[in-house]
């Protein structure tokens, strides 16, 4: 195993959250040129593929830390046991286990040579598990929030701090991390920074992990315009961004009302919802939510299923007035 992480000489580790094997690998080798350290197979992969995936790793980057995201909640010794056995020199275990089931965890783990790390996703008190877990000889304790809760606004950074200056076993950070904010992730104390999105989704990985990993050594954020999570505040701008065939593609392309068709081809528009319920042919539920919609609104006009017209031209003018 390579180096023990600490602040002053952080990890990165690289979350392969896909479901296909030969994508993962090949984006892990372009990765790696980059400057990661650590390759994690992520859950995903691992219900996908099995532990194959470890192996294939194993076998791939035979020099490199592999880390079996298992996510194990129950049966310790047997999944640790397993994911050892197939090659992975640290085994997941949730932090919400029970205490006899991290404490298995962790006795397989030194029979066969692994080491376990403690992910701390949904624990109610995550200082004081931390410190129970370094209790329980845990090697590493992950402050984590997962995809569900980044879509919340819900940061890690809040609660890193707090673990890491509580305990003495190295802390790891999950959860939307990019080259903004792993500098800061080190400098609240983080000796393993885990990126998923912000170097998979990329489209040069290799870049990509490079500007986390520069941030990481520096201490310094390197600006990034991807990956990043916006608050509810910032969400006009982001549609902006995000390009229609997503949007299309969410929707089956599928339209909502038979004949409609784009008057001026290529615009593009966001702003919040203002929807309005009206019967076919009946304009005026429309015109009335026009002056009611606050400007920058979106009308979304639902016309029961109906196809007859619900909006005209001088709709069309009343809301380029109002704006």
């Amino acid at each position: 195993m390579s180096h023990q992480p600490s602040p002053d000489r952080p990890v990165l580790q690289l979350a392969l959250d896909f479901v296909d094997l030969d994508r993962a690998l090949e984006v892990a080798e372009e990765a790696l040129r980059g400057g990661v350290d650590w390759l994690e197979v992520g859950t995903s992969l691992i219900k996908s593929e099995g532990l194959n995936a470890v192996r294939e790793f194993k076998r791939r980057f035979p020099g490199r830390v592999v880390v079996a995201d298992m996510k194990t909640m129950d049966v310790g010794a047997a999944e640790v046991e397993m994911a050892s056995k197939a090659g992975a020199n640290v085994v997941v275990v949730l932090g919400v286990a029970d205490d006899s089931t991290i404490r298995e965890a962790v006795d397989a783990a030194r029979r066969y040579g692994s080491r376990v790390m403690v992910d701390l996703l949904n624990v109610e008190d995550p200082v004081e598990r931390a410190r129970r877990l370094e209790e329980l000889g845990v090697d590493y304790v992950c402050v984590h929030v997962g995809i569900d809760q980044q879509m919340r606004g819900v940061d890690p950074l809040d609660v890193l701090s707090r673990v890491a200056s509580s305990i003495g076993v190295p802390v790891a950070i999950a959860g939307g991390i990019n080259s903004e904010t792993a500098a800061k992730a080190v400098e609240l104390g983080a000796s393993i920074v885990i990126v998923g999105g912000a170097i998979i989704k990329a489209e040069d990985a290799e870049a990509a992990a490079r500007a986390v990993k520069q941030a990481m050594t520096s201490k310094r954020p390197v600006h990034t315009e991807l990956y990043k999570k916006y608050g509810e505040q910032d969400l006009e701008a982001v549609f902006m961004r995000v390009s229609t065939p997503n949007i299309s593609d969410a929707m089956h392309r599928r339209g909502e009302m038979k004949g409609i068709k784009p008057i001026t081809p290529g615009a593009k528009m966001a702003g919040r919802a203002f929807t309005v319920r009206t019967y076919p042919g009946d304009w005026a539920k429309p015109v009335e939510a026009i002056d009611q919609a606050p400007p920058g609104s979106v009308i979304v006009v639902d016309a029961a299923g109906g196809e007859k017209a619900v909006w005209g031209e001088l709709a069309t003018w009343s809301c380029v007035v109002k704006g």
